[in-house]
């Protein structure tokens, strides 16, 4: 899944890509974070709607939950 995370995030140029691995943390939530940042609201738009069709169509997975899309400051994708 990580894989297709970053293959959507690249097809739209992300910025400062970085892979927070939380396997050996007993309890949490997910296995990791995938971070990275974007230009401008609309390329961290364009960014949510690659990550999110990329992993769609090759996973067959949408996600639980997306936060921040409003002003596209930030997103957060569950």
């Amino acid at each position: 899944m990580i894989d297709k995370i970053i293959k959507g995030m690249q097809e739209k140029k992300a910025h400062q890509l970085v892979v927070v691995d939380l396997k050996s943390i007993e309890d949490t939530i997910c296995k990791a974070f995938v971070i990275c940042t974007g230009n401008s609201p609309t390329h961290i738009q364009a960014l949510a709607d690659s990550i999110e069709e990329t992993v769609r169509k090759e996973a067959g997975e949408k996600p639980m939950a997306i936060a921040g899309l409003r002003q596209a400051e930030w997103v957060a994708m569950d």
